[in-house]
């Protein structure tokens, strides 16, 4: 990795945590049309009460929203403290902890498992690390949907005049590992320009 992916993969957590403001404001309160297509197929095997894991939440909005709203019980993690104070003080009924994916250990299982632009933020060597941690949360029969890239390496682009790192593992990587987890990928899209993995485990 070189010196500048190197000091933007590392300065992630505190880019979205001093530019949190930034960040809700570009994001916006309401899903895409993506948005809404993924979480609909995500949402298609849970019922109501069912615990969903959102790690990457950012503030809340619109995915931890739009999870509380379809009346799953929603535990999101980020690793911001300011996104996370955001999202506690705007979602009541959810439950948000800050905590950083790479040690996730949160004690429970969950019948879903989401990911939703934030995977992405880590290096591959990180990515290792923190997805098998993830699919660790997963209750016997859950369902899970990440977006990620698509292609092993990394890129640095900009945003509001800051350096914004993306890391990536091979799409065979990233399979595989849902597989040693006893998951059957059910649906994705595998495009350079977004990649998506929705995945199930049959228990």
């Amino acid at each position: 990795m070189t010196d500048p992916a190197a000091r933007a993969a590392a300065d992630i957590i505190n880019l979205y945590d001093r530019r949190a403001p930034d960040w809700i404001e570009d994001r916006g309160p309401d899903l895409t049309a993506a948005d809404r297509v993924w979480l609909d197929r995500f949402t298609a095997r849970l019922t109501p009460g069912d615990a969903v894991l959102d790690v990457g939440c950012g503030s809340g909005r619109p995915m931890a929203a739009a999870l509380l709203d379809r009346g799953l019980q929603v535990t999101g993690v980020d690793a911001s403290a300011r996104l996370i104070a955001y999202a506690t003080e705007a979602l009541p009924c959810g439950r948000f902890v800050q905590a950083d994916m790479r040690a996730l250990d949160l004690g429970r299982h969950f019948a879903g498992i989401l990911a939703w632009h934030s995977l992405f933020h880590l290096t591959p060597e990180d990515q290792r690390l923190a997805l098998p941690r993830l699919l660790a949360h997963a209750s016997p029969r859950a369902t899970v949907l990440f977006s990620s890239g698509h292609r092993l390496g990394h890129a640095v682009g900009r945003w509001r005049g800051e350096p914004l790192y993306h890391g990536s593992l091979a799409a065979e990587d990233y399979a595989a590992a849902l597989t040693d987890a006893g998951f059957r990928v059910e649906q994705g899209v595998w495009a350079d320009d977004g990649t998506v993995w929705l995945a199930h485990r049959d228990g």
